[in-house]
């Protein structure tokens, strides 16, 4: 889920979005749900997709070893497959990747194709014949050529996959003949639809499942199809025939995966229910092997032992031992049976609370879980890939700097923006209440939106907020003047794309020095600047030279942690592929070689490398401050005034202070602040004071000092016009007031 800052527009807009990933772990780990596992079964190697954007291959020859990750989807990795020496991966970034099964280092996509215009949900894989087909959401489904694609990729052309059409509803499963001569594809409205891969033409469309097919498995002589489907029902289809031969209710929901044996006399199916069973399709035996902690998005065979990789929601991939030995055999009744003689029939079998004989009902199978509940074969899973627990709940504090998240295991830590790093480890405790303790009446405009849905804090920023921010360079520690300001969205940029600005500039410094030649002869001409390609087809130069910060220091630094974090872009502009491709790129691996600069949007390199930037909200407030009613304080020369919305009330206090003074009323500051450190310190320091105390009140409530403008409007205004402050004596029942006004907002 996508949470936009209050505040901000919902309304999406063309300009390319830049994203920043926080990274919790390294790159031996995923720190999110599993969705898809390939088996290199002659390699004794695993791959697993998943929710965290990266595909890891991994040695299962024993205990499973991490060893490498394949980067370069901005989100969701739905489905891979391995075709010989080629691992192909989907995304819900609308991309399909190929990339080298046995590259070494740090693996990066040898091409990207983003013929999709959506979710690109599964893939399947010829044996036989270099051809992938991908399906997705929009009933979009293409063929890829895969050696044809390499091919025109290397030769920087464009390569564009056949469109299959025919299909009626957005597509999850589908399935491939080992020739490659045919497809099959299972979508939401039910129906599986059998296509001619040569001709791109539909042949036939199997009906019978009465909700979406989650996925298609095809035997090896092309002649039989199983599919599965949320409708909680597996069927097996008679392609010569053209209709379903049996019906099995294994399952008590969705069923999400399916396996079979080599001559598809045994099936394995994993699903919502997160049990996974095998079934025997001569007698309908089937047996619960074992039952996982979460939905069963996929299974796997390992290729060295009679074991079955599973993958869920969980970050980890299990592996289970499987007995291959099957049960006796069973009389079989019709598949047309009724119910009742299902029953008699199971009636004279042994009990064995392991297997059961699947019914063709689902009302049935559900009646049978409940009566007969059974007990998983395996129990304990023999071995586990790492991973740590996704992210599952976030919260922005009032400041705009800081995010409390917590995990799926509870616990609950405090990340800062400037550092792209936790700050504080609370540990399992009560989430909601933690926010409430951080809470402080701060207004600082919202200037990104984020999430947690690959696992990690994810930030996103794009020109219409991203420089709405601004807050004084004191807050942030550094030494600077009380007045400079600094914009959260420029530092955020700069820090996040320094290494390639400094790449940049480098490079440029060895242009010039490479084109010096000896004194007396001609000078040549400087290189020049970077170009970036604007969409009327002019181009804009930047300068490599990055300028300082506003506060002349570098308060966002991001590439000093262990975990530095992750740029994504989604480019939606024309142009070259390339300039349609979604990407993405650890902040420290930029080395300025990168093939184009509109590789970044334009706004951000304006940004980076000259600082100019558009402010989307207005960041003056304006306000009234009057005399209290009753208090013998004059009235101001000028009651209306205007100043920055940061502006704390201190400095207004200050300000009053001052002018009455002019008039010859001399008062002392007050002792009220929100920071209950300050505020004992402002009490001791004001302790043998003389003389009147000015206090500043809105709607009949004093105003602590460490308030702005703009939290005062927000937190004790609460009205779209100008606030009204009064300045007046301070009453002895100031402390009383204070901690009244905190009982009314529900923080005491």
């Amino acid at each position: 889920m996508l949470h936009e800052a209050p505040g901000g527009t919902s309304k999406q807009r063309k300009d390319a979005k830049v994203s920043a990933v926080f990274r919790r772990n390294g790159v031996n780990e995923h720190c999110a749900g599993i969705n898809a596992l390939a088996s290199w079964r002659e390699e004794a190697k695993l791959f697993t997709a998943s929710k965290d954007s990266t595909v890891k291959r991994w040695g299962v020859s024993e205990q499973p070893s991490f060893e490498a990750t394949y980067e370069g989807h901005s989100n969701w990795v739905n489905d891979i497959t391995v075709l010989e020496d080629i691992l192909v991966s989907c995304s819900s970034d609308t991309t399909v990747q190929f990339s080298k099964t046995d590259h070494t280092g740090e693996p990066a996509p040898i091409a990207t194709f983003n013929q999709h215009t959506d979710y690109v949900n599964c893939l399947a894989a010829a044996k036989s014949a270099p051809i992938v087909a991908s399906a997705g959401l929009r009933a979009e489904v293409f063929l890829w050529d895969v050696q044809k694609a390499m091919r025109i990729n290397e030769q920087s052309g464009l390569y564009e996959a056949k469109p299959c059409e025919g299909h009626k509803g957005s597509v999850y499963a589908l399935a491939l003949s080992e020739p490659g001569n045919f497809m099959a594809a299972g979508s939401t409205d039910g129906a599986i639809s059998i296509a001619d891969t040569r001709s791109q033409s539909k042949l036939a469309s199997l009906k019978g499942h009465t909700e979406n097919v989650r996925a298609l498995l095809l035997n090896a002589d092309g002649t039989l199809l199983l599919s599965g489907s949320s409708d909680q029902t597996i069927r097996l289809w008679d392609l010569g025939q053209q209709r379903c031969i049996q019906t099995l209710a294994v399952h008590t929901d969705s069923v999400w995966s399916l396996l079979a044996s080599h001559d598809f006399s045994v099936v394995y199916s994993g699903g919502r229910d997160r049990c996974v069973y095998r079934t025997q399709l001569a007698n309908r035996t089937s047996e619960l092997l074992l039952t996982e902690e979460a939905p069963i998005n996929d299974m796997a065979f390992d290729g060295q032992s009679s074991a079955l990789w599973v993958a869920t929601a969980s970050s980890a991939v299990r592996r289970w031992n499987v007995d291959e030995s099957l049960p006796a055999a069973q009389a079989q009744p019709r598949a047309s049976a009724d119910l009742q003689r299902l029953k008699q029939h199971q009636q004279h079998q042994q009990p064995d609370n392991t297997a059961f004989l699947a019914s063709t009902s689902t009302y049935a199978r559900s009646r049978q879980a409940q009566d007969r509940p059974l007990q998983a074969q395996q129990q304990h899973a023999t071995a586990q890939t790492r991973g740590i627990a996704p992210l599952v709940q976030s919260a922005v504090l009032t400041d705009r700097r800081h995010i409390l998240t917590k995990d799926a295991e509870g616990n609950v830590e405090l990340w800062d923006t400037a550092t792209a790093a936790v700050k504080e480890r609370f540990g399992q405790i009560n989430f909601q209440q933690k926010e409430a303790e951080l809470f402080a009446p701060q207004s600082i405009l919202p200037w990104f939106a984020w999430d947690t849905k690959l696992g990690s804090l994810t930030l996103h920023l794009d020109s219409t907020q991203t420089f709405a921010a601004e807050v004084y360079a004191y807050t942030m520690g550094l030494q600077a003047p009380e007045e400079q300001k600094l914009n959260y969205g420029l530092e955020f940029l700069r820090g996040l794309f320094s290494t390639w600005a400094d790449a940049l500039q480098q490079q440029q410094h060895q242009q010039q020095q490479q084109q010096r030649v000896p004194e007396g002869d001609a000078q040549p001409e400087p290189p020049d600047p970077p170009q970036h390609p604007d969409s009327d087809g002019s181009s804009t130069s930047f300068s490599s030279s990055s300028p300082p910060t506003s506060s002349g220091q570098e308060p966002f630094q991001y590439t000093t942690g262990p975990y530095p974090p992750v740029i994504m872009c989604s480019l939606q502009g024309p142009g070259q592929p390339w300039d349609q491709q979604p990407w993405q790129k650890c902040v420290t691996k930029f080395t300025g070689q990168e093939p184009k600069i509109s590789m970044i949007p334009i706004w951000v390199c304006r940004a980076v490398f000259t600082g100019e930037h558009k402010t989307v909200k207005e960041t003056k407030a304006g306000f009234l401050l009057m005399p209290l009613q009753d208090s013998g304080l004059p009235s101001l020369l000028q009651s209306k005034l205007t100043a920055p919305r940061i502006l704390l009330i201190y400095k207004v206090a200050t300000y009053c202070q001052s002018k009455l003074a002019e008039q010859s009323y001399h008062m002392q500051l007050g002792s009220v602040y929100w920071d209950q450190a300050q505020q004992q310190e402002a009490v001791n320091a004001n302790r043998n004071r003389q003389g009147d105390i000015l206090e500043l009140t809105c709607n009949g409530w004093a105003v602590p000092y460490d308030l702005s403008l703009a939290a005062v409007r927000q937190y004790i205004w609460k009205r779209s016009d100008d606030p009204v402050l009064h300045y007046g004596r301070q009453t002895p029942g100031i402390q009383a007031v204070q901690y009244l006004w905190l009982h009314i907002l529900g923080f005491v």
